[in-house]
């Protein structure tokens, strides 16, 4: 990993370690590009906090030649400017995604919130440090009719996206009326894609569930690592670092003990198994979790293999837009393909 790599994998991490800090310092003109790929991973937040603190009271941390550490400090306004103002997308999309859920059930639709507010709210503190950019909602699919109907009276906006297949997704997305650009993913499956539904499948019947204190559907501790597991291996390839953090998070307790029974029954009925072994293993290795590898050694499950493990690193996960980037796709296609025959 580059220098900005390394660094951003230790300041993204909502558990701040002292003693996992990169070796190797940052230049000055290093650290603006550093927060342009902090909001690209998605971890801005804790990225640009630790950054200000570091540069303010430890600049020897953090820079190879402190002393420039207020001109840097300047160059970080716009990034601050731009969190304020996804932050508050952010507040917005929280609201609505509770107004929804009422407004889903109350029209005999079971909808389970994912990710996005669920996450936030329940494995960050303080909740803003987990930045999102749409809804996420989980219904049977035998429950689109009322779907449908939810959001048309709402005023949500059907959006067609062009796929690579004519059908077969479990996807389907809005808009919402009052504002371009936010959008509703409203899944029967948290896997997307029908050719990786050959290997992993997860329907919310699947999914460990509990009621929250206002009565309303949620997944479990156990029920939030299959979420992230999955999404993060078979959606997006583990392509961010906010995955990695979501799943330590989990790990550490944040949301309560994960019940390890309950999780292998989920992966018996899904074939999640890889997608959770896999993630583990990378977490365990990128930011230095403990509680991840335990936890991987106690369910027990079928080892990544070492294809995998050297196809999807966390050095692969860190990188930035570019050739390097660009460089590692055929890796995670090669990850696509070893999904597909998980079953």
């Amino acid at each position: 990993m580059t220098a900005p790599e390394q660094w951003l994998m230790a300041l993204a991490d909502p558990k701040f370690q002292a003693d996992n800090l990169p070796r190797q310092k940052l230049n000055a003109a290093a650290v603006a590009p550093l927060c342009v790929l902090s909001e690209m991973h998605g971890v801005l937040p804790a990225t640009l906090e630790r950054l200000d603190y570091m540069l303010r009271n430890k600049p020897e941390w953090l820079l190879a030649a402190p002393g420039l550490n207020l001109e840097i400090l300047a160059t970080l306004r716009p990034m601050q400017k731009r969190l304020a103002e996804r932050s508050a997308i952010a507040l917005f999309l929280g609201a609505e995604s509770r107004r929804m859920q009422l407004e889903l059930r109350a029209t005999g639709v079971e909808a389970m919130l994912l990710k996005g507010v669920d996450f936030a709210g329940r494995l960050y503190a303080p909740p803003a440090w987990r930045l999102f950019n749409d809804i996420d909602v989980l219904v049977r699919a035998s429950e689109w009719g009322g779907v449908e109907a939810t959001l048309a009276r709402l005023g949500y906006q059907p959006q067609e996206t062009a796929m690579k297949y004519a059908r077969g997704y479990s996807e389907r997305t809005w808009q919402h009326p009052a504002m371009p650009g936010a959008m509703v993913e409203v899944h029967d499956n948290l896997v997307n894609s029908p050719t990786i539904r050959r290997g992993v499948s997860v329907r919310l019947e699947d999914v460990p569930t509990e009621r929250a204190a206002d009565g309303l559907l949620r997944a479990t501790p156990a029920g939030l690592l299959i979420i992230a597991a999955v999404h993060a291996a078979a959606s997006h390839s583990l392509d961010k670092v906010q995955h990695l953090c979501d799943l330590a998070q989990i790990v550490r307790g944040r949301a309560g003990p994960v019940d390890e029974a309950a999780v292998r029954e989920c992966l018996e009925k899904t074939g999640a198994g890889f997608s959770v072994a896999l993630a583990l293993d990378l977490t365990a290795r990128a930011l230095h979790e403990k509680a991840a590898a335990e936890l991987l050694a106690r369910l027990k499950l079928r080892w990544p293999g070492r294809l995998a493990r050297l196809l999807i690193t966390p050095g692969l996960v860190a990188q930035s837009q570019g050739p390097s980037r660009r460089a590692g796709s055929w890796r995670r296609q090669m990850l696509r393909q070893l999904l597909k025959r998980r079953r």
